[in-house]
């Protein structure tokens, strides 16, 4: 039995929490956050994700949870984050600190295995996990993703959801159904932050974006299959 494991999951965290509360810099870490963001909700957004992502590196998942949520979290629920979204916000970039380079601990052990570069495959690990940096954003300004709210708000919020992550899938690996030209590749990675706002306008521009391109490279394929025209002389 590892032993020592054993205790890093149950006593660990708990000696951190009381750091926390004794040295008081879970206080000390939201005021910097409210401070450098001048109150401006995206800017500490985009510091908590950075916090968070610090925070989470090389320590296991209960761990970065415990850390990130008394740490970060305090800092947007003081700023009118409801308390559930921010603390999915700070534990989904904790999370995704495994897979983001300079660390990017779980790419070690992807990189042994299949005895690759680690820092390729660290970045590769990054643009397939892309799509993460941008639900957590999502569940600041849509509530309804957390099953709050009415079914039919809840079904099309999850629709909205699922076009981004499609766009930006898309848009980061450069192929929908067949190869994207630099304009296609633009517009679908525009779609993700479109949809970060709830509102029924970006919902539909998404939605027209994700067809209107899937058309196009559907009249490509046809048009690479259809085969060049002979001249024929009797």
């Amino acid at each position: 039995m590892n032993y020592f494991g054993l205790f890093f999951s149950f006593m660990v965290p708990g000696i951190v929490i009381g750091v926390i509360g004794i040295t008081g810099i879970g206080l000390a870490f939201s005021s910097f956050v409210i401070s450098l963001s001048q109150g401006i909700l995206p800017l500490a957004l985009i510091l908590t994700m950075i916090g968070s992502i610090i925070l989470g590196m090389g320590v296991p998942t209960t761990a970065q949870y415990i850390i990130t949520s008394t740490l970060a979290a305090p800092a947007l629920y003081q700023m009118g984050v409801p308390l559930m979204s921010a603390h999915l916000f700070c534990l989904y970039f904790g999370v995704l600190a495994d897979v983001t380079p300079p660390v990017a601990l779980a790419t070690y052990a992807a990189a042994g295995i299949a005895k690759s570069n680690v820092l390729k495959t660290g970045f590769t690990a990054l643009a397939t996990a892309a799509a993460g940096f941008i639900v957590p954003y999502m569940f600041i300004y849509n509530s309804h993703l957390l099953f709050q709210g009415s079914i039919i708000n809840i079904v099309l919020s999850t629709g909205s959801a699922l076009m981004a992550i499609i766009g930006l899938s898309a848009g980061v690996q450069g192929y929908y159904i067949a190869p994207l030209s630099i304009v296609e590749r633009a517009l679908l990675l525009a779609v993700p932050f479109m949809l970060i706002d709830p509102r029924l306008v970006t919902d539909i521009l998404g939605l027209v974006i994700l067809v209107g391109v899937y058309f196009l490279q559907k009249r490509k394929v046809q048009g690479n299959q259809i085969p060049p025209e002979t001249n024929v002389h009797p």
